[in-house]
């Protein structure tokens, strides 16, 4: 019957673009920190982004968080793009879902 396969297929097609449809999806802003982050040079090692942009903070859901805490304990994990360094930040803030700010794909090329 063609109805369940409809119901599946606009399923699929609301998780893709509702970001409550992925679960618990942190609402993480990196605010100023994106575009400097987009605009550093890359590779870079997680030393050396905390020596440079370490005070900036990130609003979380429960409040602030500073990147040289959320990085801390990695100073040697090198990243090859700005978007393995949103996973960094995501993955220490204990989510590993997209944060609903912007697509991954958002993070690697600043808009022209």
């Amino acid at each position: 019957m063609p109805l369940p396969a409809d119901r599946d297929r606009m399923s699929g097609d609301n998780a893709e673009h509702d970001p409550e449809a992925h679960g618990s999806a942190p609402a993480v802003t990196f605010g100023p920190l994106k575009r400097a982050l987009r605009e550093h040079r890359y590779p870079v090692t997680a030393a050396e982004l905390i020596e440079q942009y370490g005070a900036a903070t990130l609003e979380t859901p429960t409040g602030t968080a500073r990147l040289d805490s959320l990085l801390e304990g990695s100073e040697e994990r090198q990243f090859r793009d700005p978007s393995e360094v949103r996973e960094a930040v995501l993955d220490a803030l204990g989510h590993a879902d997209a944060s609903p700010e912007a697509p991954a794909d958002e993070w690697t090329e600043l808009p022209r």
